[in-house]
């Protein structure tokens, strides 16, 4: 195992959020950086996970992440610096290499 643990859970699980209509190429492809954004302007080099799940709209489905195969130096917390008072409310990660199928499974989905 490796040190990217999410600290809500002290495993390598994580949650990536997603529109339903991404699941099939997801979880047959696997998640990876620069794709289509859902909530920013434009593709970024990382993907976005989540100490735990979120997403309470309709037409979402939540993915469960293991990042075992992740190493630390490719990962990192965005907005918040280790030490500063926000720290221990880190709850985003950063994933700067593509995530395989196998490590990605669906955990909910919403409909409208």
């Amino acid at each position: 195992m490796n040190d990217v643990i999410n600290h809500e859970s002290g495993t390598c699980v994580w949650y990536h959020t997603t529109p339903n209509d991404r699941v099939g190429s997801i979880l047959r492809d696997g998640l990876k950086v620069n794709s289509k954004p859902t909530w920013q302007d434009k593709p970024e080099p990382w993907i976005y996970v989540s100490t735990l799940p979120w997403g309470n709209e309709d037409n979402v489905t939540i993915l469960e992440v293991d990042l075992s195969v992740i190493e630390t130096t490719d990962a990192g917390w965005p907005f918040v610096d280790e030490g500063t008072p926000e720290w221990e409310e880190r709850w985003q990660l950063r994933v700067f290499k593509d995530i395989p199928p196998d490590k990605v499974k669906l955990l909910t989905k919403t409909t409208a």
